[in-house]
């Protein structure tokens, strides 16, 4: 990936905003495809023992779309903590319409109200990891999903492959959601991808032009902050390509997914 002559400027805090409705529109070929969905619960499945009774949290877990499939094949109970008010608001809407029991909490994940050891599973998917300012920010959401683990529970995160991200990842890409086109620039730096993702409405014009970045994590090193956490029984390893067409889907396009146990 040829890295772009000028970094944009990026708010540390710039993910208490990017999730919104135009949010939901821009990604809806991820966050709102419920084919793929089904597909990465599948491949949950397959890794974790899940059992029905078992409560389960998805942190970060946005509008809830894995726990909501979960909830359908009968797990739980499921609960989801976002900050997003528009995710959880979206979610809750959802669970009501199809009659599932699936909670949501709206908070930071770093320092949620819920009790300690309220669950036997704490899901952390789809790359939503790694958006703090500094490595500590990260490491508090470790230690902070660990607090809400049932003593001999269980812990699965999945985060961008590193690797993949700097050997095919282009600089540049855009794609057409509905009467939108999205554009995204792209820098890599020995820590970070960052992106500027600029909006443009056939109708309206520009409609969003804002900088984000995801600290990016090798395998040693999310092994490294789990441990740093507190967990053992760690392993790590590539994810499958839960996508049924080729395409850039930025940073979900190849993950890597640990399981940890406290």
């Amino acid at each position: 990936m040829t890295v772009p002559p000028t970094l944009p400027t990026v708010a540390p805090d710039w993910w208490r905003t990017l999730f919104d409705d135009l949010y939901l529109r821009t990604d809806a070929r991820s966050v709102l495809d419920e084919d793929l969905t089904r597909r990465e619960v599948d491949g949950l499945l397959e890794v974790l023992d899940l059992r029905p009774g078992a409560a389960i949290l998805d942190l970060c877990g946005g509008h809830g779309r894995h726990a909501l499939e979960l909830a359908r094949r009968g797990y739980g109970p499921a609960f989801v903590l976002d900050f997003s008010l528009t995710l959880v608001s979206l979610g809750q809407a959802l669970a009501r319409e199809q009659g599932l029991p699936v909670a949501f909490i709206r908070a930071d994940a770093r320092c949620s109200p819920l009790a300690s050891q309220s669950f036997r599973v704490v899901l952390c998917l789809a790359n939503s990891f790694g958006y703090g300012p500094t490595r500590g920010d990260d490491l508090q959401i470790l230690q902070e999903a660990r607090r809400l683990l049932q003593s001999g529970g269980r812990f699965f995160i999945e985060v961008a492959d590193p690797d993949y991200v700097r050997e095919h990842l282009p600089p540049q890409s855009w794609h057409e959601a509905g009467e939108l086109v999205v554009c995204r620039r792209r820098w890599l730096t020995e820590e970070y991808l960052v992106c500027r993702e600029m909006v443009l409405s056939c109708n309206r014009g520009l409609v969003r032009d804002q900088a984000y970045k995801v600290r990016l994590y090798s395998a040693d090193d999310l092994r490294q902050c789990l441990e740093d956490a507190g967990f053992s029984q760690i392993t790590v390893a590539g994810a499958p390509d839960f996508y049924a067409r080729p395409g850039d889907y930025g940073a979900l396009n190849r993950r890597l997914a640990a399981t940890a146990w406290k």
